[in-house]
């Protein structure tokens, strides 16, 4: 059976001013612009996990997450699967914390950060991301984690 591990990235955008919460990756296996996220841990829902990373990563709070999709990766390799599943949200309070161990957060207008050194394959989640009939998104993974997307 292959192993699989989960994941979570959430979209904190702001109406009024039509920014979007960004985390810049630094000091990782990959770095760039990308959303707050990461590894779900075991016994905890998806939904819950979402809420805690973006906890630990922004120091906010967010509710009425609503999903935007699912990206599956496999490896033809080793046959690991991995699970991200993408939610988005303009609900949140708390205080924003300027910067982590995962790297400096603040607000970007969503056409800008579009255009930014985004995080490996960001583009392509950005498309789940901002398309409604999209669900979810396939792509396969060696070493080098490059790869095809197949869009659903």
């Amino acid at each position: 059976m292959a192993e699989i591990e989960l994941f979570n990235m959430c979209m904190i955008y702001n109406l009024e001013s039509d920014e979007v919460l960004v985390l810049d990756k630094v000091g990782f296996k990959w770095t760039g612009l990308t959303f707050p996220g990461g590894k779900i841990d075991n016994g905890e829902g998806i939904v819950d996990s979402t809420i805690r990373e973006v906890k630990e990563e922004t120091g906010l709070d967010v509710t009425n997450l609503k999903y935007a999709g699912l990206i599956h990766w496999y490896n033809t390799t080793n046959h690991k699967r991995w699970l991200v599943f993408l939610y988005k949200t303009n609900d949140f309070s708390g205080q924003l914390l300027e910067e982590t161990v995962e790297g400096k957060i603040s607000w970007m207008q969503f056409t800008t950060f579009k255009q930014m050194q985004l995080a490996p394959n960001m583009k392509e989640y950005l498309k789940l991301f901002t398309d409604d009939t999209l669900t979810e998104a396939f792509a396969t993974w060696k070493e080098d984690f490059r790869s095809g997307f197949k869009f659903v």
